[in-house]
């Protein structure tokens, strides 16, 4: 190699040397210093640093999630290094700049700029180390400029170069691995998330920087903002997780002169993530909770109270969803609405509910679209209840889809990446076994739904989903769901709360909105109890009676407080003969009617 400095170059050195030196400006920039110390890095620095003096394969290939520093162990090593010059590849700008015709120029830019750094590492004496982020781009774009590549990484060596790739380990499996030739050129080096004592040093050392360390009220914020991260941030890697919520932190307190507390840590993962940090689950509290709102499912709310008091006291297997159910049962009984209600007890919210329709997902080619909805969505919300409705309506492919969740706790998405169901709840639901439900409220005494026949039937209810039509329900599914709970269909007693529960909501609604007293007849809530049940017993579910009421009471309602603006109290009666009272007419000829208050409430059924 030649050793001369550049005052003793020639003039057609010098021209050759300034025009290599423009070719390494318009595809590189100078590797940044790191912006904090490097805390943990040592041994991958030692490593890189002596394949750099290898004789032959002197390249290497770091491989890491995003976030997990593989740039600042570059630039770690950079500054303990004085022999060599650092230098980044402007990828993205190189890209751009080959417009339509990437393959090709892609390939054609790459030569050129690796003619220029021999040309500069002859004329200066000084080795080129050359960083690649993202490097599977290449590989993705250009097959040309892979074969360009190759044959430099071979000899890169002898011209005082060194390359220095870097992908995650997706991309490096999808792109890099099946390129053998390629991968034999580059020493692989991985790069590990660092552990809970090596994220909490890098912390202390950043807040230190900036000044804050005196700012911290007590030393286990650190601890917390790793555990919170490592909670409510799955996706992102270690450090930059942490690293982001305490410059978060630290933004704030200098914006706001806010204390560097466990409030304001709290602040900033809801901001960031939306979870609600401070947000407890009272276990104890779980059934009387649920109780309040679905009506005689004893049973179900008290197996469900058992199974989330394990998840509550984090006793709960760590690999796997927080907790899984199948909810069994009639159309109707409260399946979809105790998912709902355990949104509001687990995260504080309904909202916390995803819900899918599996009857979308009946062909056996929808597996790939529920996959890639389905992974989106938890990426998006990892601390969630997942609902998926009428789950034996699926195809079996994606019915099989779901034992890796159940099993593993996570699954690879359209873009290889691990998305984890850890911080879920999950619940099936199933309308199957329906010849099951068809007599059983006759077995009970009460209206309480305690559950002692549906806990005998335990064993028929699992014999009877594995027997099931079209195999939906294998043995190895139901293996792995932690509790199956079948809803007992109404009685009549329950229907006629529940129908009361929801015209009190609309009573309600009627006096916030409108000022408006409304009174609802006796009548009328056994008419929309039961009348649609006496002309079809298949439609005995609760959904039935609540669309009975969408339907009938509140349009009469809403119509004549428009009509009659002048009225502030006002009456649902019916008129008419409905079904339920006799079963000799085939069609009922009842209907509701709203009116003006016309007697005393006390004296009329009205409540």
């Amino acid at each position: 190699m030649h050793k001369a400095f550049e005052t003793e170059l020639t003039p057609e050195q010098k021209k050759k040397l300034d025009h290599a030196k423009s070719i390494l400006k318009k595809y590189t920039s100078f590797l940044s210093p790191p912006s904090r110390t490097i805390v943990g890095r040592e041994r991958e620095m030692r490593t890189l640093n002596a394949v750099f003096y290898r004789p032959e394969i002197c390249n290497a290939i770091l491989l890491g999630e995003a976030g997990s520093g593989k740039t600042m162990l570059v630039q770690g090593l950079m500054t303990k290094d004085r022999k060599r010059k650092y230098l980044e590849l402007n990828l993205e700008q190189m890209i751009a700049q080959a417009g339509n015709d990437v393959a090709e120029k892609l390939a054609s830019q790459i030569k050129n700029l690796f003619d220029a750094v021999e040309i500069f590492t002859d004329l200066t004496g000084r080795d080129l180390v050359i960083f690649i982020d993202e490097f599977h781009k290449i590989v993705q774009l250009s097959p040309a400029a892979v074969e360009t590549i190759k044959p430099i990484l071979a000899s890169s060596g002898a011209h005082g170069l060194r390359i220095v790739a870097a992908t995650t380990y997706e991309e490096f499996r999808k792109w890099i691995a099946p390129n053998q030739p390629l991968v034999e050129r580059l020493e692989r080096i991985n790069i590990q998330a660092p552990d809970r004592q090596t994220t909490i040093s890098i912390l202390k050392n950043m807040a230190q920087q900036y000044g804050v360390k005196n700012k911290i009220l007590f030393d286990n914020i650190y601890d917390l903002i790793y555990e919170y991260t490592e909670r409510y941030i799955p996706a992102d890697s270690q450090p930059r997780k942490s690293l982001k919520v305490l410059e978060s932190m630290i933004g704030w307190h200098y914006a706001e002169n806010v204390p560097m507390d466990r409030r304001l840590l709290t602040q900033v993962i809801r901001d960031s993530v939306g979870a609600n940090v401070n947000f407890t689950v009272d276990a104890s509290s779980i059934k009387k909770r649920l109780d309040a709102v679905i009506m005689s499912q004893d049973y179900v709310t008290a197996k469900l109270e058992e199974q989330l008091q394990v998840a509550a006291a984090n006793l709960q297997d760590k690999t796997k969803p927080m907790a899984s159910f199948l909810f069994a049962g009639s159309t109707g009984t409260g399946k979809t609405e105790t998912a709902k209600q355990l949104g509001k007890i687990l995260f504080g919210t309904e909202h916390s509910l995803i819900r899918f329709d599996m009857t979308e997902y009946a062909l056996e080619n929808s597996i790939d679209r529920f996959r890639s909805e389905l992974t989106r969505q938890i990426w998006e919300h990892p601390h969630s209840i997942l609902l998926l409705d009428e789950i034996e309506k699926a195809a079996k492919s994606v019915t099989h889809l779901l034992l890796q969740v159940l099993d593993d706790g996570r699954l690879i998405d359209e873009y290889n990446r691990e998305v984890s169901f850890v911080n879920s709840y999950i619940i099936l639901t199933t309308n199957a076994g329906k010849e099951l439900y068809e007599n059983i409220a006759s077995y009970y005494s009460d209206d309480t739904g305690s559950g002692s026949t549906l806990k005998d039937l335990d064993a028929t209810f699992r014999k009877s989903l594995t027997q099931s039509k079209g195999d939906k329900f294998p043995p190895e599914l139901l293996g792995r769901i932690d509790v199956i709970i079948p809803f007992q269909p109404l009685t009549d007693e329950t229907r006629l709360k529940i129908c009361r529960l929801k015209i009190n909501g609309l009573i309600a609604d009627v006096k916030r909105e409108h000022s408006v007293i409304l009174r609802v007849s006796d009548e009328v809530s056994e008419f929309l109890a039961f009348d649609e049940t006496s002309i079809d017993p298949n439609e005995g579910g609760a959904r039935s009676m609540i669309r009975q009421i969408r339907t009938q009471l509140t349009p009469a309602v809403s119509k004549f407080i428009f009509d009659h603006p002048e009225h502030k109290t006002i009456e649902a009666v019916l008129e008419g003969t409905p079904v339920y009272k006799d079963p000799s007419i085939r069609r009922s000829n009842a209907k509701i009617a709203v009116r003006a208050a016309r007697m005393n409430h006390r004296n009329s059924g009205l409540f």
